[in-house]
């Protein structure tokens, strides 16, 4: 995806999902799990798979799929701190069906799918503006950074302390930074929109600083509504350490032994290499990473390649086929057709000129 809303509220297309895409996407990973099983040990890896304890695994399913329950909560919670009081199933069915189209194609394409089903589907709630649905997804990913920064910091400074190399030290610099950046512009916007808006009274230029305006209302609701911004960040902290029990409950599995803060280093180490995904889903990246990650760890007793298996198979590859099913079962797919019409003009946008 490689343009942003317009004012005018369009959302630029997604690429037609394909059968062939599908295949190029199991390809991939399959050829990931081949090098994994390669790379370690190959009849030790996939024994250590079969040999793994199922009740641990269970746990792993059950906290991983619970966090995306909270992402629901969070996100209808954001929707009407804004102003935009939808139902829980609804929001989190959209949600599910958002991380399946990132899930297949680059540069998280489901961010933008949500906002183009929130504007059309008129059947299920009013239509939310671009600006405000832009605005509860930028907040997601505020929150989400400000959670993994602050957790990862925690426990890998308690894991490594004067350890840690300094690539790592600049990831998560850069991650404060953002969020500096992101609190500063959130203070100066205001006056500096009602400043620009005297440049000029064309048209044109009005829209855009329409849009921004509302964009940033929406943005500042957390300053607005402390109790509910208290709740939301909590949420934020819950839906990562539930990475970090993933990682600890698949190396259970494997019957070793680890500290919960290590598990949370790796984890949410991870995280914070993997926020930019390079590839649909992070396939082959984020495998990558977690294997370099356990490669720094000194006394690794468990076979590697096995924990990455597992953990990627839990958080992506049993995922992606669950939000397959609540995107088509929910009749999403349906919307996501007519997200990709609007955009590319073959219909006329539905709602108001701003929705």
């Amino acid at each position: 995806m490689n343009s942003a809303p317009s004012p005018a509220g369009s959302i630029a297309p997604s690429p037609a999902f394909s059968w062939r895409r599908v295949l190029l996407l199991l390809g991939l990973g399959l050829v990931t799990c081949v090098l994994l099983v390669v790379l370690y040990g190959g009849q030790d890896a996939l024994d250590a798979v079969r040999g793994a304890d199922g009740r641990w695994l269970a746990l792993a399913f059950a906290v991983h799929y619970s966090s995306f329950a909270v992402r629901g909560h969070r996100w209808q919670r954001l929707l009407a701190m804004i102003g935009y009081r939808l139902g829980y199933l609804y929001t989190t069915g959209l949600l599910l069906a958002g991380w399946f189209v990132s899930a297949l194609l680059p540069a998280r394409a489901g961010d933008f799918m949500r906002i183009g089903v929130l504007r059309l589907d008129g059947r299920h709630h009013a239509p939310v503006p671009v600006a405000a649905s832009l605005g509860s997804i930028v907040l997601e990913r505020a929150l989400d950074i400000l959670a993994i920064v602050a957790l990862g910091a925690f426990f890998g400074f308690a894991v490594l302390r004067e350890q840690a190399p300094g690539w790592l030290l600049g990831s998560y610099a850069v991650g404060v930074g953002l969020l500096l950046i992101f609190g500063a512009g959130l203070l100066v916007a205001p006056p500096l929109l009602a400043w620009m808006r005297r440049w000029s009274g064309h048209r044109v230029w009005q829209a855009l600083i329409g849009f921004a305006e509302q964009l940033t209302t929406s943005l500042r609701v957390l300053i607005k509504q402390p109790g509910a911004g208290v709740l939301v960040a909590g949420e934020s902290l819950y839906i990562w350490l539930c990475d970090a029990l993933v990682v600890w409950f698949v190396i259970l599995a494997l019957g070793a032994t680890m500290p919960f803060s290590i598990a949370a280093f790796v984890a949410l180490t991870v995280d914070v290499l993997a926020a930019v995904p390079l590839t649909p889903g992070g396939v082959g990246q984020i495998d990558a990473a977690y294997a370099g990650i356990f490669a720094l760890l000194p006394g690794v007793l468990f076979n590697v390649g096995a924990a990455v298996l597992l953990i990627r198979f839990i958080t992506y590859w049993s995922f992606l086929a669950f939000t397959g099913l609540i995107t088509f079962g929910a009749g999403f797919g349906e919307l996501l057709q007519r997200v990709r019409t609007d955009a590319t003009g073959l219909t006329p946008p539905a709602g108001s000129a701003d929705a």
